[in-house]
């Protein structure tokens, strides 16, 4: 027969088992879910945006348009989870420059945001600027030199041409979207506004002054590309050649135009 003391040392032990076991095991459930939530956590790009029709069209309860398309497919080809952050384009930028986002799209180069982003080539999307100005007002803007006698509409922290862009003889209004800017043309607020030309034509077809505009004379005979890019503060900028290589695999199965041929005809 079992002393009493031995079978209590027993029923200690066994209890003390049970207990370890049991703190093993949510321990290492835990740390299990810990990991899951890390890796969800790594995989999960932050790219800001604003409402640039047909490549960002911004709605309530949706989000489409040229550049989401392809976002939703460099995001399957890499494994990546995306989140949209909305925010105006200059707030955007700083948010870029900051790395308290990881992407944006829809970037003309830039060497002041070459500073702060990593451009990804291939350029996926090219346009040309262009000057709007009422119907039959496009002789008004003959010449480079005939802007120094007209106010402007731009949409601030936007890169059109040199040496538009730094120009500071030309007198420049500047809002936060070609919404705003299509509006005060067609209201006679300003005689001229600047655009890119697969953007703005888009966004004045959509708009209440549909046929009221025209391209003025002068042409800067410019090529705007489109890149996207990561935050050079991202920790995703180890994978810039990932992008390349996914956007340039897009690029070449003709994915790019089959996605703007449905928003741009």
């Amino acid at each position: 027969m079992k002393r009493p003391s031995m079978i209590r040392a027993k029923i200690f032990l066994l209890c003390a088992f049970s207990v370890w076991s049991v703190i093993f095991i949510a321990t290492a459930a835990a740390e299990s879910i810990d990991l899951t939530l890390r890796n969800s956590t790594n995989n999960k790009l932050l790219v800001a945006i604003d409402a640039w029709p047909p490549f960002r069209i911004l709605e309530e309860d949706e989000y489409r348009g040229i550049d989401f398309e392809l976002w939703t497919r460099l995001a399957d080809e890499l494994g990546l989870t995306l989140e949209f952050v909305r925010c105006p384009w200059v707030r955007c930028l700083k948010m870029m420059e900051n790395g308290d986002v990881d992407a944006m799209s829809g970037l003309a180069l830039r060497e002041d945001r070459a500073v702060y982003m990593e451009y990804l080539p291939p350029a996926y999307y090219q346009c040309s600027t262009v000057f709007y100005v009422k119907k039959g007002q496009g002789h008004r803007i003959h010449r480079y030199r005939d802007l120094y006698q007209l106010n402007v509409g731009i949409v601030a922290g936007s890169a059109y041409f040199q040496p538009f862009d730094k120009d500071p003889n030309i007198s420049k209004v500047s809002v936060s979207t070609e919404k705003q800017l299509i509006q005060m043309l067609g209201k006679e607020r300003i005689p001229a506004i600047i655009g890119t030309d697969c953007q703005a034509d888009y966004e004045i077809a959509q708009s209440p002054f549909k046929g009221f505009f025209e391209k003025a004379e002068y042409r800067p005979g410019n090529s705007v590309n489109l890149y996207f890019a990561i935050s050079k503060k991202s920790k995703f900028r180890e994978k810039r050649e990932d992008f390349t290589r996914a956007l340039e695999s897009l690029l070449r199965t003709g994915a790019v135009e089959d996605i703007q041929q449905v928003y741009l005809h």
